[in-house]
């Protein structure tokens, strides 16, 4: 089953970003990101380069790192939305470099510069050859030992939007996701489930290292 196009996808998040926006103002406080992003300013406290969500949505991730962990680390925050963009904009200021891009192709990011790439949420909009192609792009631009963290619906076969979208989104199981990110140079260092009740589906968070 192919994925919505990016024109499609870009017009569902421009029409649902004020809404999305609200949603994250209490999702950001779950205890799950706590935990996922103090262990990534742990990980990279090493490593010089920026922080890049290639996803970044209404900016929430980017800026509770920011504000609770890294102060002093660049951030970079790609998002197909333009309404996306505006958003988070507005809420990171100038601390934060955000650009409307495809979470696919990084070719303004220069290899190995990166020391963080974060996905929340958006490879459910890939088919399964696509996110392999992706994994391996992020791989390109983050430096060796550079952290991986992905967050993503696990699952088989496409997510209902029931009679909010149209759209056509798959999701991939936990395995499907750590074979691609072991075969794009990756070490997973974690991997767990939670079961989302509101959702009806399982989310996998994946932690992961670029190999030296």
């Amino acid at each position: 089953m192919m994925t919505s196009s990016k024109k499609q996808i870009r017009k569902l998040y421009d029409e649902s970003a004020d809404s999305y926006a609200k949603m994250m103002d209490a999702e950001i406080d779950l205890p799950i990101y706590a935990d996922i992003l103090g262990r990534l300013a742990e990980r990279i406290a090493g490593i010089p380069g920026s922080v890049l969500d290639t996803s970044c949505g209404s900016g929430h991730m980017l800026f509770r790192y920011h504000e609770r962990y890294d102060p002093d680390r660049s951030l970079v925050g790609i998002d197909l939305s333009n309404r996306m963009i505006a958003i988070a904009g507005d809420r990171l200021g100038s601390s934060v470099e955000v650009l409307i891009g495809d979470m696919r192709d990084l070719g303004i990011v220069e290899s190995g510069s990166v020391a963080a790439i974060l996905s929340f949420f958006a490879l459910h909009h890939l088919g399964l050859e696509d996110v392999a192609a992706t994994l391996q792009e992020w791989s390109r631009v983050l430096r060796p030992g550079g952290q991986l963290v992905v967050a993503a619906w696990e699952g088989d076969g496409p997510i209902d939007y029931g009679e909010e979208s149209d759209v056509v989104a798959l999701m991939h199981s936990r395995d499907e996701i750590v074979a691609a990110t072991h075969a794009a140079g990756f070490g997973v260092d974690c991997c767990v489930e939670e079961f989302y009740e509101d959702m009806f589906m399982n989310a996998v968070y994946l932690e992961g290292s670029k190999k030296l």
